[in-house]
């Protein structure tokens, strides 16, 4: 037979769960938020302290609240009755986790940093360099693909919709 949590382990490994999930989302509405206020600043020095909070957040509120997301989500399908490929919420929210975590390792952050280097050698002046422009609204539509995302998991985690996968029969 499997290992099944206890009551209150299922409780607590939950509660790190959702703080986990409450962090990443307020992270990466925070990322947000900061990306249209880099817009609007009104100069270099600014930007650069915009762009060094984004970076705080991106390492603190962002990399690691998901990868703990992650794996407590892993730990409670596995050790509750709900199983990792049983029933279609459950997969669906394993494979967008997958998905916002790839999207922010292999772009979000890269496309930060880069708009960080662009300020730090244009100053004031990136705003008005297309890349940068071009970069930022890839990071403003990525960002609210990645937030609804997690609104959208969230959601299903209480409705658990869409039914148990079927087995074929042989």
């Amino acid at each position: 037979m499997a290992y099944r949590l206890t009551q209150k382990k299922k409780s607590i490994l939950v509660a790190i769960h959702v703080l986990s999930v409450a962090s990443w989302i307020g992270g990466t509405l925070a990322m947000l938020l900061l990306a249209f206020y880099l817009k609007t600043g009104a100069n270099a020095e600014q930007l650069l302290y915009t762009m060094g909070s984004m970076e705080v957040i991106d390492e603190n509120l962002l990399k690691y609240p998901a990868l703990l997301s992650l794996l407590t989500g892993i730990l409670l399908s596995v050790w509750t009755q709900w199983g990792l490929t049983k029933h279609y919420w459950v997969i669906i929210k394993f494979s967008l986790t997958l998905l916002t975590i790839l999207i922010g390792i292999f772009f979000l952050s890269k496309w930060t940093a880069g708009i960080g280097e662009m300020i730090e050698s244009m100053g004031f002046g990136s705003l008005e360099n297309k890349e940068f422009q071009s970069t930022w609204l890839s990071i403003v539509t990525t960002s609210s693909f990645n937030l609804l995302c997690l609104a959208f998991m969230t959601f299903i985690t209480y409705l658990k919709p869409f039914g148990k996968v079927k087995k074929n029969k042989k």
